[in-house]
């Protein structure tokens, strides 16, 4: 239970007033509309520079003088509510009649589940939709975004979900000048730390793997970027759930488990998210996205192998195999019903449709890389020259790049949350829990914890 601060109540009473005074909690909001001008919400992710992204190109799009219908739309920007989740701040905006016209941050699982409760739009035919996937040469990519037929969302970004990796503690077990990417050499890389351990630990290094993720299952979401990851690269892009389906194939399910359950005593599970920022850093490899790139350039970290750090794809079970990986893929949907009206959803289509197309597109794209160090998702990064200067700015993100096309985003499913925590909750985790001691490269047989993982997606999935 939080406690309240008596001391502060006056305050924030005086702050509520003013909020009710300035039309803060209105969908009238947005600095410079007055009551024959048209305002809209627009929520950002909780996050401070995609906030102060959107603010930027609200303010411009609100000094435009942008019409529709007549009326100068204005534009009101707000972060998503965080806690305890973005998703669930959003279902409660629309339950309670305040939900914003549109938002980002949204993932095809949470899209999925949007689109079932009918409170989100179908842009197939929205005319403002076509220019953006137009101007940003997406027709390739929107059938990866499909649910069930229907385009549900605007593809904002896409993570492509790999390993980082301490160069220096590669080079140390004799990675001179690659990662590792195939199971036979994840298997040498653990036998050398533990023959070498002692002399990692006088260089500061503890552990191989950083993943205390492995073992809260109430992170859901997580089970993106270790599982799923995994899963994807094992498979080969095979999917983890079609219509009323589990998909998962049992047997590389057990493969995934007992991949990470071969780290054993060299697994980190405390937590620690600055490890990779510090001077010396305390472990091999974490796996990690292109949002942290800004991070790490502000604490001098140099990528290559001739610096700090590189990224590598998630690893496969042999050197010929496609590494596909989980893709952290974000966009906008348009909400619809309750406090929204028609022209509010106007309002926000004509300051979206400003924003990502024209000769303001290609730029808000750039601004947006060097703003959150996450790629647009564009069908032509690696030949449109506008942005020739970004991707050579840090190899990086020609890594990025070059393994888009085998990214797959979240499942399309709208009890996507229960699948994946019954996944890390009746397996993953208790089998975490069973291995932390071993040091043998053949762990404990994952295929008891797979069935239970698998009979309880069902049961909390509504799966067959």
């Amino acid at each position: 239970m939080k406690v309240c601060n008596r001391g502060r109540l006056p305050g924030i009473v005086l702050l509520l007033i003013t909020l009710v005074l300035s039309g803060g909690f209105a969908s009238g909001g947005a600095e410079g509309a007055s009551g024959s001008d048209l305002s809209v919400d627009f929520w950002t992710a909780p996050n401070q520079g995609q906030f102060d992204f959107w603010s930027a190109k609200a303010e411009a799009f609100n000094q435009a003088g942008v019409q529709v219908e007549g009326k100068s739309v204005y534009v009101n920007v707000q972060m998503m509510p965080e806690t305890p989740s973005s998703e669930a701040g959003i279902q409660n905006a629309l339950a309670t009649g305040v939900a914003p016209a549109a938002s980002e941050n949204i993932n095809r699982g949470f899209a999925a589940t949007l689109a079932a409760s009918g409170r989100v739009y179908e842009l197939s035919d929205i005319p403002e939709f076509q220019a953006v996937v137009q101007a940003r040469q997406m027709e390739s990519i929107l059938p990866g975004w499909a649910i069930d037929g229907g385009q549900y969302v605007i593809p904002l970004y896409a993570n492509a979900m790999g390993y980082h990796w301490n160069v220096q503690g590669l080079k140390a077990l004799g990675f001179d000048e690659d990662v590792p990417r195939t199971v036979a050499e994840i298997r040498t890389l653990i036998t050398r730390f533990y023959e070498r351990r002692q002399a990692l630990k006088e260089q500061g290094i503890s552990h191989l793997f950083i993943r205390p993720q492995l073992l809260r299952p109430e992170w859901w979401w997580d089970r993106w970027f270790d599982f799923q990851m995994q899963y994807l690269a094992f498979s080969e892009g095979g999917d983890w759930v079609s219509g009323d389906r589990i998909t998962l194939d049992p047997g590389i399910t057990e493969e995934v488990f007992e991949y990470f359950g071969m780290f054993g005593q060299s697994l980190q599970t405390a937590e620690d998210w600055t490890a990779f920022e510090m001077d010396t850093v305390p472990v091999v490899f974490q796996v990690s996205a292109p949002w942290d790139i800004p991070k790490y350039e502000a604490a001098g970290k140099v990528y290559g192998f001739g610096g700090d750090y590189v990224y590598g794809p998630p690893i496969v079970k042999q050197a010929l195999d496609q590494p596909y990986t989980f893709a952290d893929s974000k966009g906008i949907v348009f909400y619809k019903g309750g406090n929204i009206s028609d022209l509010d959803h106007q309002g926000i289509l004509a300051f979206i449709s400003w924003v990502l197309t024209g000769e303001r597109g290609a730029q808000t794209d750039i601004d947006w890389v060097k703003t959150t160090g996450m790629l647009p998702v564009r069908g032509d990064l690696l030949e449109n020259p506008a942005f020739e200067s970004i991707i050579a700015s840090n190899p990086a993100y020609a890594y990025q790049a070059e393994v888009m096309p085998y990214a797959v985003p979240a499942m399309a499913h709208e009890k996507m949350v229960d699948i994946q925590t019954a996944l890390g909750e009746k397996g993953l985790t208790p089998y975490i829990q069973s291995i932390m001691n071993s040091t043998s490269l053949n762990p404990a047989d994952a295929a008891p914890f797979v069935h239970d993982a698998f009979e309880a997606m069902k049961r909390e999935g509504e799966l067959r």
